[in-house]
């Protein structure tokens, strides 16, 4: 294990410069196995590593004039063969940042006082692949394609800012990644702020914000994840501000806000081949998200899902179709139990389409409430302003100004 200290902004490889720059560092990190950790020294103040396209500063190379065709050449003798090399650096022009090898790499103080940008999104900023161990602390990370690709290995992000990425603030391409991320932020990336590709991933998510990304805060779209999330916000996001669109997802969202995102608050699916999820939605606030399909709050649109959800504030959320509040298609299993689901509307474009301003329950859905107050819902439509469709009451409810089914 060894410790390199960056002492320089500048992005080049340069051996006999006297200084070490970060792509310096990784370099000698991906060339010693273990766990280094690599520091920074550098001038006080907001400090940014500007990734360069060019970063061995090889010259451009002019044509060269057309060449004679040569006479033949007779046959050489054979030659022995070299004894075999040992295995040197490799040094790639590219500007990507790829790490290889186990290694902590930490900042100063305050995430901002060092950023890693890259020219507006051409190529990512770091690349994680080899099985690698990586820790990323106090850094700002931006204007890359994604901020962090993980080929293959295994991530932490704490205290640290990915903004301003033409795609995904981190993305997780490969299969079978353990993805930690603590007290960071996600802001203005161009796609999500999280996505998950690959499958069978184990994301545990505390602490952290997600705010206006163009697309969703988190978006599994891998196969067989296993998600927690704690005490983090999902905020004025494009799409959805967790969406859950793949199969045989364990998924936990706790202690948490969702608000003010510009499709669904939680989305589990779009189709019916989103399937086999189990979603636990304990101790959040759903606030004000507005979708132009169904489930404002919480929608539940593949078949054989499981969703519980418990101790929920779901309000102000809106549905142009159906749920206002929560929407559960048919074939899915739901529990509700001590949730307040209030000022939740359905059909909120007026057009007659939609039902169930607080809860809408598919036909052949499966939900049972306890302990819950629906209330104070609107359906546009007039016919289901709290409850649209058939559930199993199981006391303790405060169901009021319906035309409901029970």
């Amino acid at each position: 294990m060894a410790v390199f200290t960056v002492n320089t902004t500048a992005d080049k490889i340069n051996p006999s410069d006297g200084v070490i720059s970060l792509r310096e560092a990784i370099a000698l990190a991906n060339n010693n196995p273990g766990q280094d950790t690599i520091l920074f020294q550098l001038e006080p103040g907001q400090q940014t590593i500007t990734l360069d396209s060019n970063p061995l500063n090889l010259p451009n190379i002019p044509s060269l004039p057309n060449i004679p065709s040569l006479p033949n050449i007779p046959s050489l003798p054979n030659i022995p063969s070299l004894p075999d090399i040992p295995n040197l650096p490799t040094l790639e022009n590219q500007p990507t940042l790829e790490i290889t090898e186990s290694v902590n790499i930490v900042g100063l103080q305050e995430p901002d006082q060092i950023t890693i940008e890259g020219d507006g999104g051409s190529f990512d900023i770091f690349t994680i692949s080899n099985g690698a161990n990586v820790t990323v602390t106090n850094l700002t990370i931006s204007e890359g394609e994604d901020g962090i690709q993980v080929d293959d290995g295994n991530l932490n992000v704490i205290n640290s800012i990915f903004t301003n990425n033409k795609s995904d603030g981190i993305k997780i391409e490969g299969d079978n990644a353990n993805v930690n991320v603590v007290g960071s932020s996600f802001t203005k990336n161009t796609s999500d702020g999280i996505e998950i590709a690959g499958e069978n991933t184990n994301l545990n998510v505390v602490g952290s914000s997600f705010t206006s990304n163009e697309k969703d805060g988190i978006d599994i779209k891998g196969n067989n994840t296993t998600s927690f999330v704690i005490n983090s916000t999902f905020s004025e996001n494009g799409d959805n501000g967790f969406d859950i669109n793949a199969v045989g997802q364990n998924v936990k969202v706790i202690d948490s806000t969702i608000i003010s995102n510009d499709n669904t608050g939680i989305e589990i699916g779009t189709s019916g081949e989103v399937t086999n999820n189990v979603v636990q939605i304990f101790n959040n606030q759903i606030i004000d998200n507005l979708t132009g399909d169904s489930g404002g709050g919480v929608s539940v649109l593949g078949i054989d899902n499981e969703v519980l959800l418990l101790n929920n504030q779901i309000t102000g959320n809106s549905a142009e179709v159906n749920g206002g509040g929560i929407a559960v298609d048919s074939g899915n299993t739901m529990f509700l139990g001590n949730n307040t689901i209030t000022d939740n509307i359905a059909d909120s474009d007026n057009d007659g389409t939609g039902d169930g301003g607080g809860l809408f329950i598919g036909l052949g859905a499966i939900v049972g409430i306890r302990a819950s107050q629906i209330r104070d819902n609107f359906d546009l439509e007039a016919e289901s302003r709290n409850v649209f469709g058939n559930f199993f009451d199981l006391g303790d409810n405060d169901i009021a100004g319906n035309d409901i089914q029970v």
